[in-house]
């Protein structure tokens, strides 16, 4: 309490647009300390992981959408398909198909903030971290309107992320060399060509999950194409950064990033 009796919180809401196949996909909206509608805001469009989690009105210290929002930005977390809390149907309707209805969700959260007159289209960047990560680098590889992007622990790669307890996952998706086709059209390093958007890839060596080398092949096609690009290694991290000093550290190089490419007000 008397630590933040002295911050000032941004306010939040829950809103409802139509997502892919006209259904109805929940987001919550935070808004920077200070928010006036008159004025222009940037906005930083947060991916959740999982992908079968969903993101509540909770206070976390990893991605936090109010930290987020200190720095001058509206933020927002969509549950799109695949979320979990809407449905075992809704839930389950991604599989195998990880990309096309969480992707729309996305693009029509992404078509929402643009049709707001507090929002500036030249200012917009996004992010994800896991099931987020892959879905933002999915969308590296499509037609968007963000500026920068944030990538941690994505799978990059669904061939060799077989090598990790991705395995388990052979009943959604069958082995790669029994379903081919699935896995050309959702593993986004088939999308490489069309790489173009500064990304800031982040990953731990100690994750076992989504292995670092996901992020390393990321990383290293997009400094191939010349593309605009970082990325921050945290050795004695896992499939999150937990660590104090690595957090705040994470949080300010994340700030520097997105800030050079939309800055707030």
């Amino acid at each position: 309490d008397e630590v933040l009796a002295q911050v000032e919180l941004g306010t939040y809401e829950s809103v409802t647009y139509k997502g892919a196949q006209g259904k109805d996909i929940q987001m919550w909206v935070n808004y920077p300390p200070g928010f006036d509608k008159s004025k222009k805001y940037p906005l930083f469009l947060l991916i959740h992981g999982g992908p079968h989690g969903a993101i509540t009105n909770a206070f976390h210290y990893r991605w936090n959408a109010q930290t987020f929002a200190s720095w001058g930005y509206v933020t927002a977390w969509p549950n799109f398909h695949g979320s979990s809390g809407f449905g075992q149907e809704f839930k389950d309707s991604i599989n195998p198909d990880w990309k096309t209805k969480p992707l729309k969700d996305v693009q029509a959260a992404t078509d929402w903030f643009m049709q707001k007159d507090w929002i500036d289209t030249d200012r917009m960047v996004a992010g994800g971290a896991s099931y987020g990560g892959y879905l933002s680098a999915i969308m590296l590889g499509t037609e968007h309107p963000f500026k920068a992007l944030l990538i941690h622990a994505a799978v990059y790669n669904m061939y060799s992320q077989m090598a990790a307890d991705f395995a388990v996952h052979a009943t959604r998706f069958g082995g790669y060399w029994e379903n081919p086709d699935i896995y050309k059209s959702i593993s986004p390093h088939y999308f490489a060509d069309k790489f173009d958007t500064p990304t800031l890839v982040t990953h731990g060596q100690l994750d076992y999950r989504v292995p670092v080398g996901q992020g390393f092949e990321l990383f290293r096609t997009l400094q191939s194409r010349g593309v605009d690009s970082r990325m921050i290694y945290f050795p004695d991290e896992n499939h999150w950064i937990l660590k104090q000093n690595n957090s705040i550290y994470w949080y300010n190089e994340v700030k520097d990033w997105m800030t050079s490419y939309a800055r707030p007000n």
